[in-house]
């Protein structure tokens, strides 16, 4: 036989590319999930920060507003000049507004919510002093003015505010410095992170690419090996499948001369026996003869006719059995005959209608099915390419059959059906007959063997001629039967039949 082996794929590499590829994944997910976390808390540390400055901003710009109102009312008192009042009124009116904002940034931290609070406060008692001495020097009270500017009360709160400003300012700058830090931290974990991660995939790519590389030369000499051992196995079945179809020519050629040849001597018998029962006319004729002038010497004729008559019927018998013996040779010859110039003959492939053909089997059996009160049924077949000479010649071969091995104490009924899928037809041919047993399944389809009561004409060839015609066809047969319930004999023909298709069989 032939090497049918292929060449065995190299698991051991798919396995490990699996393995890097599945690492390759997981650490891809490990590091969006870790970029995602750190990039969240680089916002938050941003938000945090951006916090920070605008709370430094506006304590700074609350501190800067009330200096520079401050710095107005001043000049105004002292110098008495409109002008001066231009910071005041530009200033003032800013403070309680950054103060409020102030309070919003802060919201949710108690310690600096005390703290806007209080700077509100001041700034509140800030401005009410400021406007209280700018109004008594417009009123012409300059000396009460003057007087409310001494007692330092005004000087207090601006020092007070400072204070609270310069400490919180502060305090927010180490808030800054440790926030930007942290920031600093995560963004060099961040990068230090993405680099290894980039230098993992980076690996684990040029690692499988070495892998699918070797892996990919490995299948590329298993293929090319398994193409030659293919060619090689092609080779070996066309040359097999030659000396077979050789050999089968061979056996048929073998057949037809054997069954040819063996006609001449049965020929031969068949003219001496004729020749015999002449002879026996005359020799009789004569036996009788001389019987009668033997009688007329010795009165002895009745005892001599009996032995005459007795002598005659042997004879007659001995001629009855080798005429027997000669149809019964002449029928086997004449079978192997038939199955020699089937197998030489040639199949023409055509599409055949099979409902069209086994409705003309139908009609050329109809006259027998109605004598016997029998029913046929065709039902709807799947069409075929194929012989039709060899389609006809099985499926009347079945019908036949189910037609001679019918029981006698139930109404016939044979019924046809079929069905196709995408490379088949089937057709199932089905009775009610004698059915066969289930020990002479196989027995049925060989040559001159057949199965049960032999009172049916017949040479036992019939069911070995339709499998070796399904056979040559592409095809196969099975039977279904059970003794005394009847039988289903299944063919099964490709759906397109082709030169490959019988040299296979």
């Amino acid at each position: 036989m032939p090497d049918k082996r292929q060449p065995a794929f190299d698991w051991t590499t798919l396995n490990l590319q699996a393995v890097l590829l599945a690492a390759g994944f997981i650490i891809m997910v490990l590091i969006s999930v870790f970029t995602v976390f750190v990039i969240d808390r680089a916002a938050e540390d941003d938000e945090n920060l951006a916090r920070t400055l605008a709370i430094q901003d506006r304590l700074t710009t609350t501190l800067l507003a009330l200096r520079r109102a401050e710095s107005g009312q001043r000049g105004y008192l002292l110098t008495q000049q409109e002008s001066y009042l231009q910071d005041y009124t530009a200033a003032s009116p800013r403070v309680m507004p950054i103060v409020e904002e102030l309070r919003d940034l802060v919201a949710g931290d108690m310690a600096l919510t005390r703290t806007a609070n209080r700077i509100k406060a001041l700034a509140r008692i800030k401005l009410d002093e400021m406007a209280r001495t700018i109004d008594m020097q417009k009123a012409g009270d300059l000396p009460g003015a003057l007087t409310v500017l001494r007692t330092n009360e005004g000087r207090n709160v601006m020092e007070e505010v400072r204070t609270l400003v310069s400490q919180n300012i502060a305090e927010q700058a180490n808030v800054r410095a440790a926030r930007t830090e942290i920031s600093r931290r995560n963004n060099i974990v961040l990068l230090v992170l993405t680099l290894t991660g980039s230098a993992l995939i980076i690996l684990i790519g040029g690692t499988s690419i070495v892998l699918v590389q070797r892996n990919y030369r490995k299948a590329e000499i298993a293929r090319q090996e398994l193409a030659g051992t293919n060619n090689n196995l092609e080779r070996i079945v066309e040359f097999r499948t030659a000396d077979l179809t050789e050999a089968n020519n061979e056996i048929q050629r073998f057949a037809y001369i054997v069954s040819h040849d063996l006609r001449s001597p049965l020929v031969n018998i068949m003219g001496f026996t004729s020749e015999l029962e002449a002879l026996r006319q005359d020799i009789f004729a004569e036996v009788t003869r001389l019987n009668g002038e033997l009688a007329a010497l010795n009165g002895k004729a009745a005892e001599a006719d009996g032995k005459v008559d007795q002598l005659g019927a042997d004879f007659d018998e001995a001629i009855r059995f080798i005429k027997n013996s000669i149809g019964n040779m002449d029928r086997l010859i004449n079978a192997v005959l038939k199955l020699s110039r089937e197998g030489r003959r040639q199949f023409h492939p055509q599409t055949i209608d099979m409902q069209a053909l086994l409705g003309q089997i139908a009609g050329t059996v109809s006259h027998r099915v109605m004598e016997l009160q029998a029913s046929l049924d065709v039902e709807a077949l799947p069409p075929v390419q194929s012989d039709p000479l060899a389609l006809e010649q099985i499926f009347a071969n079945l019908i036949d059959n189910a037609i001679k091995y019918r029981r006698t104490d139930e109404p016939l009924r044979i019924k046809v059906r079929g069905r196709a899928n995408s490379t088949q037809a089937i057709y199932d041919v089905e009775d009610n007959g004698r059915g066969i047993d289930a020990g002479d399944h196989q027995r049925v389809f060989e040559l001159f063997r057949r199965s049960g009561k032999q009172d049916r004409p017949g040479e036992g060839i019939g069911l070995a001629h339709v499998r070796a015609l399904v056979r040559r066809l592409g095809g196969t047969m099975e039977l279904k039967s059970e003794l005394g319930k009847g039988s289903t004999f299944t063919v099964i023909l490709p759906l397109r039949w082709s030169v490959n298709a019988r040299s296979a069989a």
